[in-house]
């Protein structure tokens, strides 16, 4: 067994890690915090890095706090890495982890990132979890190794709607995949995605009021109970949210990055917006009051649809479903607007260029993943778009993940 170090931890890494340096390598380390003294055991080794397991902390920070679930931890679930911190302390880091990821990947300088905001509880908030078969007669969340699974009895980062639901389908059978429940609260609506192997249809007899649908391997959607969706009303507006698409963790999360997004565009009277991956409509339907035309693009065909259901009832909005970098190069007519919810491969073969070409003069990119963002600064850049600033929502409390909402202008 490798031998111990003693270690002074000076920062935090996207992943969640602090680290520390020992000699000329960065050293990281799960479930400590900046600040601390820590004894650690060199796990994997590289020239310039490694990772390495917390065997002891010397010297505590005043931030560390006593975690409330008992799965958290070294060797347990992996879902969340942070209830060993203190809420104002997650704020603070997840504001670090931007403004870090600026600076190192998009050659910022000094980038100006706001400090983090809340988004709702930090405990009981999420309304969506994938959950796998753990080989225990149980379900269970990714474990803290990265490759097993552990078996979970409850979370309590699940709204109690989701608690519930997932205690009544706690169970696993040869062939299953997955199991990924979502919860309307407005709508007193639950929903069971189930994944198997070869897309083998289940028999399944339930007794409670719940809508179970089967993800095949390819994205179609089989409904074997119910409608393949709920209903969510998020800042005032009612969204259905179908089985397969991307949906928000929990309403209020949903809501501050409306209200933020919105105060980044300065959203008026006879302006146009260009919403690209609009999904099912968050932003397209969020600000159809506020403009005079929303613009949507989304390559996904059932998030386009719920998009067009969602807005059905509006006159001022125009849906276009493709890749966006084939759509808006076809586009011609003005904007003066633009949001880029982007996925994890970012923006797409020259967006950037084609929404400069359009007429857009203040973007907003909300990127789920900071990297993500920081990767496009050069896109952004080489269409003539400057970044100003950067505000990160804590969407997923008890968790490194982070949500940054960033303007650009031109």
């Amino acid at each position: 067994m490798a031998a111990t170090v003693e270690l002074k931890l000076t920062g935090i890494a996207h992943g969640g890690e602090a680290l520390g340096t020992r000699g000329s390598r960065t050293i990281f380390v799960g479930y400590a915090l900046p600040g601390e003294t820590v004894r650690v055991r060199l796990v994997e080794e590289h020239q310039r890095w490694a990772r390495a397991e917390l065997v002891e902390v010397v010297e505590s920070a005043v931030d560390r706090v006593e975690p409330v679930c008992p799965h958290f931890g070294p060797g347990r679930c992996g879902g969340c890495q942070w209830q060993h911190i203190g809420q104002a302390a997650q704020l603070d880091f997840k504001r670090r982890i931007v403004r870090d990821q600026l600076q190192r990947l998009a050659g910022i300088a000094k980038p100006l990132v706001q400090p983090a905001r809340r988004a709702g509880e930090d405990w009981a908030y999420r309304t969506q979890e994938v959950f796998y078969p753990s080989g225990e007669d149980s379900l269970g969340l990714p474990g803290a190794d990265g490759r097993s699974i552990h078996a979970v009895d409850a979370c309590p980062i699940l709204h109690p709607v989701l608690s519930e639901l997932y205690a009544d389908f706690n169970t696993e059978w040869d062939g299953l995949r997955s199991v990924e429940l979502c919860a309307g609260l407005s709508s007193d609506q639950r929903m069971v995605s189930l994944r198997t192997v070869d897309d083998e249809v289940p028999e399944i007899e339930v007794d409670i009021p719940v809508s179970i649908v089967l993800e095949k391997a390819r994205g179609a959607i089989l409904p074997l109970i119910g409608d393949p969706w709920v209903f969510e009303t998020i800042a005032g507006h009612d969204y259905r949210l179908s089985a397969g698409t991307r949906r928000p963790i929990s309403p209020q999360a949903a809501e501050t990055l409306i209200e933020i997004t919105a105060d980044y565009l300065q959203l008026g009277p006879g302006l146009t917006v260009m919403d690209v991956y609009c999904g099912q409509g968050l932003f397209t339907q969020g600000f159809a009051g506020r403009a005079s035309l929303i613009i949507g693009i989304d390559e996904d065909a059932v998030a386009i649809e719920d998009c067009a259901f969602n807005c059905s009832h509006l006159d001022n909005v125009s849906l276009h479903e493709g890749p966006p970098s084939k759509v808006l190069r076809k586009l011609n007519d003005p904007i003066d607007l633009a949001v880029v919810s982007s996925p994890a491969a970012g923006m797409g073969h020259r967006v950037a260029q084609n929404l400069a070409r359009l007429g857009a003069r203040r973007l907003v990119y909300v990127a789920q993943n900071p990297a993500t963002l920081a990767r496009d600064v050069e896109q952004l850049a080489q269409a003539g778009y400057r970044f100003v600033e950067a505000t990160p929502v804590d969407v997923a409390p008890q968790t490194y993940y982070v949500t940054a909402v960033a303007l650009f202008v031109r």
